[in-house]
């Protein structure tokens, strides 16, 4: 049962609908209330509690103590859940919370809101944070606390991607900065960034700031006369009505590079969430932002955003953004595979289960063998590597499909064709294709770009790429998945084909499932036939040697938090080197064995002209890398 303080504001949506989804996903029957409807929904449970209760936003008065005291007695655990810190009176100064001074609120007033959730959080068992700085802070106060980050849902998700889909084409010529404000408290916030945003709106012509204001009386966001380094540029200035936060992804998307400063030493700052930097995220855009805790633990300098931690830093993180359109994309590209397992449903449902699994004293479900530490969870992953590449063909592109196929291509002229035919024949309708040619020489990119020409009212999108330089099939791979906008991907090789149904009911099991993957049965023809039934996920099996191909379809959340597919010595088997770092994040592929995906044995084919050639450096290689595998060259 959430208990919402605040059940008409956008913490709502985070802390409260978006934790039940996700609680939901889990495994539990998840309800929510506003503070306001406690009667009957305490009158309603009196014989049957909920297992845990969470208490968001909520301010003390008596109906809330009788709540919790009867729930307490039915056997309910009371969870107090804040992402502001907003539980200690003292803090309730202008010189600490700006919005005070900038929002004309009474001191006294703010003090006793504070105090009344405080006693709330008294009441609880444990608290719940979306930081770890905020969670230390409700821990010193006497309470146990952990801390479950902000984050998105697959709606956000596929609002993010279509914003982007829908960017105009050709673009203006302008460079956006935007500083998405919420309301009109951060004042002293943006003061942190507003030299170096002047200097950049005064040194590149091309840039604007994109800033926001309420309709009505409510005025803008930013009050920009308070900000001397800003005077004179009125007219770089985009102002933009405040959206409700499911249209948020459409500003963003209007974004190339997203601010998120903060007043650094001060408490209430350093406790807030990382929220601005995975939205921006989604839509590609990179973040530059002050390194408060969560934004440090968050963001990979120079890799996944910018950490500034004065006015040169700010001023330099900007001004490159604005003058290199190359850096941007590649910021935005990494910062988008760096949010999406870890701020997305799998990430989130993952968490929910531990937190509130810890709470009861009860373990996690057990859904499929596992291997013993320290086999899991051992390794730290990186971002996928994507390699440079050019766009042949982009068609369609409006909407985000269900299931993207994906199909590096590396001289297979002569069958790619009968490969993209039997996509075309899916019974799955919402269907993305991506195909990266790797620098073929036989014309596989000639018999690419005229069959996918043909066949593009079948797609919601189709798109063709080249790589610059011969990568593999692995980085292949990568770039494929990397331009795709589905949430779940099929890698198809260009030799390789599916039966009608395959993708269809591979994506309907992940639909109803926690697994990360889902692989169909194999027929193999061509030089063998052969039916290898889809066999049951198990990390001792695949200890001992692979048996699940790389055709089934994948979360790309999951592609992204194991870092992609890599490229090493263990050519032929980077499929096999990915479901072992399935293994080590704890991710598992779920067998469908009504699903049939076609393998076409051949001399030609990677496994035999380069694998089986060097079968005992290709062995030595994947058993370096994944150190618990016991599988043997003979």
């Amino acid at each position: 049962m959430f208990v919402s303080g605040e059940p008409k504001t956008a913490g709502h949506i985070y802390r409260v609908e978006r934790m039940a989804r996700s609680a939901t996903e889990a495994g539990y029957a998840a309800d929510i209330v506003a503070v306001n409807d406690l009667d009957p929904v305490l009158w309603r449970d009196r014989e049957v509690a909920p297992a845990i209760v969470v208490f968001w936003r909520v301010r003390h008065r008596p109906m809330v103590e009788r709540a919790i005291t009867a729930w307490r007695a039915a056997g309910a655990r009371i969870l107090f859940d804040v992402d502001d810190l907003m539980v200690d009176p003292a803090v309730a100064r202008t010189d600490v919370i700006d919005a005070i001074r900038s929002l004309g609120l009474k001191t006294a007033a703010v003090a006793d809101l504070y105090a009344g959730i405080r006693r709330t959080m008294l009441l609880a068992d444990a608290c719940l944070a979306p930081t770890a700085t905020l969670a230390a802070a409700l821990a010193a106060e006497g309470r146990p606390s952990m801390v479950v980050e902000n984050g998105f849902d697959e709606q956000t998700y596929r609002a993010s991607r279509e914003a982007v889909l829908h960017r105009p084409s050709p673009p203006d010529g302008l460079v956006r900065i935007g500083y998405a404000a919420g309301s009109r408290t951060h004042q002293r916030d943006f003061a942190v960034a507003a030299p170096a945003v002047a200097a950049a709106l005064r040194d590149h012509p091309q840039a604007r700031l994109v800033l926001f204001r309420e309709a009505g009386r409510g005025g803008d966001l930013v009050d920009l006369a308070e900000f001397p380094d800003m005077a004179g540029l009125a007219d770089r200035v985009e102002w933009r009505r405040l959206v409700p936060l499911a249209k948020l992804p459409d500003e963003l998307a209007r974004f190339d590079v997203n601010i998120a400063p903060l007043e650094l030493g001060n408490a209430f700052c350093e406790a807030k969430s990382e929220l601005k930097y995975f939205e921006a995220a989604l839509v590609g855009v990179p973040t530059v932002a002050s390194p408060t805790e969560p934004f440090r633990t968050a963001i990979r300098h120079g890799e996944t955003g910018f950490l500034a931690t004065d006015s040169a830093a700010w001023r330099d993180a900007i001004g490159r953004l604005v003058g290199d359109a190359v850096l941007r994309a590649r910021i935005g590209q990494a910062a988008v595979h760096d949010v999406l397992h870890r701020y997305g449903p799998a990430g989130r449902r993952e968490k929910i289960a531990a937190v509130f699994g810890a709470v009861l004293g009860e373990k996690p479900p057990q859904q499929v063998e596992s291997l013993p530490p320290p086999a899991i969870g051992s390794r730290a992953a990186s971002l996928p590597v994507v390699p440079e590449h050019d766009v042949v063909l982009r068609t369609g592109g409006r909407r985000i499909a269900d299931v993207a196929v994906v199909v590096p291509l590396h001289n297979y002229a002569a069958v790619v064709a009968e490969a993209l035919d039997s996509v075309a024949a899916q019974t799955l309708e919402s269907l993305e294709l991506v195909v990266v040619d790797d620098r073929s020489t036989d014309g596989s990119l000639a018999v690419a770009q005229e069959w996918m020409s043909r066949h593009v009212s079948r797609f919601v999108s189709v798109t063709l790429v080249r790589n610059r330089a011969n990568e593999g099939v692995a980085l292949a791979r990568n770039a494929a998945i990397a331009i795709a906008d589905a949430p779940l991907v099929f890698p198809l090789d260009a030799d390789n084909a599916v039966e009608p149904d395959c993708l269809r009911l591979l994506a309907e099991r992940l639909a109803s499932s926690t697994a990360s993957a889902a692989h169909p049965t194999l027929h193999h023809f061509g030089d063998r036939v052969k039916r290898r039934p889809a066999k049951t996920w198990s990390p001792e099996r695949l200890a001992r040697g692979n048996y699940i191909d790389a055709m089934a379809v994948l979360r790309k959340s999951a592609w992204a938090a194991v870092g992609g597919y890599h490229k090493g010595a263990f050519t032929g088997w980077e499929d096999y080197d990915l479901w072992c770092r399935f293994v080590e994040r704890g991710l598992w592929s779920e067998a469908v064995p009504g699903a049939v995906a076609r393998y076409r044995v051949h001399a030609g084919s990677m496994l035999k002209r380069d694998t089986a050639a060097a079968m005992e450096r290709v062995v030595a290689a994947i058993r370096a890398e994944h150190p618990w595998l016991t599988v043997r060259a003979s």
